[in-house]
């Protein structure tokens, strides 16, 4: 029943010029969910056709000067609903098809934030940005925005006018607690890894938090011209 769902999905949404069959999109995303990329040919052959139907992206660090060339591409489900059931369903089928739902419900209760809408909320926090940005509320107004990543360490937000010098970097928290201090300290460290105009360039930094700030993190804030905290 999973799989059959699954199948019925991506012939709904599948091109009838698509290249792969329908039902080889499911194993391409499960490589591609399992970071196992170079190890399955369909994946090279359904990759355009899953960007196409909008379920898959490429992303690279924002600052990278030719995305295109880079490799330091990562493939990621675009689609919220699909890595759901990449997340919690399939690896479960086998406990939802013996009956075992509240098995499997306890499971998805348990990881629902962290695994799911943690990543989510990233999601949204960019797209806040972006409104921001059209509002004016910014220190600066920036064209490029995205995540930064390379082999030790990710910042959730980085943001810069690629014709000036201006760079806003950003973490977005979706937890249980109040964001402390000790976040913005660690921004502050691997800001120090982006490359983009290092030695003349001017650095904001700007956090989002679910739950608020602690009052140390509100002085900070406070304290500095070049930090703003959104809820």
């Amino acid at each position: 029943m999973i799989v059959n769902f699954f199948t019925i999905l991506l012939y709904k949404y599948t091109k009838p010029n698509a290249p792969c069959h329908p039902s080889q999109f499911k194993d391409c995303l499960v490589t591609i969910f399992r970071d196992k990329i170079a190890f399955l040919p369909c994946v090279y052959k359904c990759k355009k056709a899953l960007i196409d139907l909008d379920i898959l992206e490429r992303q690279v660090p924002i600052t990278e000067d030719n995305p295109e060339k880079s490799k330091k591409g990562l493939y990621r489900i675009k689609d919220n609903f699909i890595e759901f059931w990449f997340k919690f369903v399939y690896p479960n089928k086998n406990f939802i098809e013996t009956d075992n739902a509240t098995f499997v419900m306890n499971k998805i209760k348990t990881n629902w934030v962290s695994r799911h809408i943690a990543y989510v909320y990233k999601d949204i926090c960019q797209e806040k940005m972006w409104q921001l940005n059209a509002e004016k509320k910014l220190p600066f107004c920036f064209d490029k925005i995205g995540r930064w990543w390379n082999n030790n360490m990710e910042i959730d937000i980085v943001a810069y006018d690629s014709a000036g010098k201006d760079i806003l970097f950003g973490e977005c928290k979706y937890t249980n607690e109040p964001m402390d201090t000790d976040v913005f300290y660690a921004l502050l460290e691997k800001e120090r890894a982006v490359t983009w105009k290092k030695d003349n360039r001017r650095e904001y930094f700007i956090f989002f938090s679910i739950n608020g700030y602690t009052e140390q993190m509100k002085a900070l804030a406070n304290a500095r011209n070049d930090v703003l905290l959104y809820e």
